[in-house]
């Protein structure tokens, strides 16, 4: 199964491909490729960023979405965000689902070594992945078949 995790984090989307199933996969991390001005946005900017998130969609073969969604960041900007990717999920027939940042962190600190009998913080390492990628990390793998 091909998973592309996202995490609304600011002003911008960080994403990750994870490739396999809970045991074994492979992690290709896209950075931060696409955001919106900080400075007070427009609804003109979340339709661009939708539009440019349609584009990326299209350029991947992936059999679902995650988004990882919530968090402290500047609420009204995240959640416009995050409408907008679910909204392209549903307008593309992309399989997508939620997960809430709380049961990431949970993930994180319990979960994931006791199904997987590995540190997270291993696995992040392993990947190259900077630490802020980690919540994109443990949803897209949360939903791994």
């Amino acid at each position: 199964m091909k998973v592309l995790s996202i995490e609304i984090m600011s002003n911008s989307a960080g994403m990750l491909i994870i490739d396999g199933d809970q045991s074994t996969y492979s992690v290709t991390n896209l950075g931060k490729l696409l955001s919106i001005p900080k400075e007070d946005n427009s609804i003109k900017d979340i339709i661009e960023f939708q539009t440019n998130f349609s584009k990326h969609l299209q350029n991947q073969n992936i059999d679902r979405v995650v988004l990882c969604e919530g968090g402290n960041d500047s609420k009204k900007m995240r959640v416009r965000m995050e409408f907008a990717v679910l909204s392209e999920c549903e307008k593309q027939s992309i399989d997508y689902k939620t997960y809430p940042t709380g049961s990431c962190t949970r993930l994180i600190n319990s979960t994931y070594k006791k199904e997987t009998g590995r540190e997270f913080s291993d696995d992040l390492v392993k990947n190259a992945l900077p630490k802020y990628m980690g919540k994109a990390l443990v949803a897209g793998w949360r939903f791994l078949e």
